[in-house]
């Protein structure tokens, strides 16, 4: 895996989804989350998301650093740092200030990296296509 954080050990995990887990609706942590199941709906931590290989999350994500080793589809909205590693599938678009990707992953999005001005725009864009789901 990437980084020089390395992996969340599971004592520093506020959450932890185990393999067989599967979760659906609003999920909101303050401290370090480790997905090894499924999320569908929403995610926010205000820490580090850890999405294991073999974990999938359908849903729109917010968190200061985001490692991702398993398949998001979903938007991801990270205050500092987000890592794919070669495991990692992902369909949406990424806003974050460091963008690390190991050779193998995928990724279909947009990315916004460094620029708050950039993420503003992604932002404003999303906003826009949410109405727009609304109005059908």
């Amino acid at each position: 895996m990437l980084g020089k954080e390395g992996k969340i050990k599971p004592e520093d995990a506020e959450t932890i989804i185990g393999a067989g887990v599967k979760v659906e609706g609003t999920f909101a942590a303050f401290g370090n989350v480790i997905i090894k199941g499924q999320l569908l709906g929403s995610l926010e931590t205000k820490s580090r998301l850890e999405l294991r290989e073999g974990g999938r999350i359908e849903a729109d994500i917010t968190a200061k650093n985001a490692s991702v080793g398993g398949e998001v589809k979903g938007n991801l909205d990270v205050e500092e740092k987000i890592e794919l590693a070669s495991t990692a599938k992902v369909s949406g678009d990424l806003t974050c200030r460091v963008l690390a990707i190991e050779e193998g992953a995928v990724l279909n999005g947009r990315c916004s990296v460094g620029s708050d001005a950039a993420s503003s725009v992604i932002q404003e864009e999303r906003e826009e296509e949410r109405k727009e789901r609304k109005k059908e």
